[in-house]
């Protein structure tokens, strides 16, 4: 997976074990998020594959996978849950688009794809980060 930082203006990065932790607590009408890959296929390849949907279904009208990017050049010291992702919306990556009934057709919608995977986890995370930032509420410090 090729990355290029140009495009980002503010991200969101955090290791493993913490957007592990944020996941396991995400639901949604219905659907879930979770790891969907084991840490050393995220090392060799360059990304951790987050599912999102059902984790028992594997075809694209009940869940979708997408890439997020590991910034880690080499294994972490701590093990492969301090690996280090990238969680923005300009660099993710479906593995397949999911699918939508219409009638008696089957749609794509990327973008909605995109916007029921990641704005909850956006929501989860910035709260989140901003406590360890040493900040309470967004927006202002303790």
């Amino acid at each position: 997976m090729d990355l290029n930082l140009d495009d980002i203006d503010i991200a969101l990065v955090v290791n493993v074990e913490i957007l592990r932790q944020v996941l396991k607590k995400l639901s949604s009408n219905g659907k879930k998020w979770w790891i969907a890959c084991e840490a050393a296929y995220a090392l060799e390849s360059g990304f951790v594959s987050v599912g999102y949907g059902d984790p028992n279904c594997v075809d694209r009208l009940n869940t979708v996978y997408y890439k997020l990017p590991i910034l880690n050049q080499e294994p972490p010291l701590d093990g492969p849950d301090k690996l280090v992702v990238l969680v923005d919306s300009s660099v993710l990556v479906a593995e397949q688009p999911g699918l939508y009934r219409e009638d008696d057709r089957l749609l794509e919608d990327p973008v909605a794809d995109i916007e029921d995977f990641f704005l909850p986890i956006a929501r989860a995370l910035v709260p989140l980060l901003a406590e360890y930032g040493g900040y309470g509420e967004v927006g202002g410090p303790r």
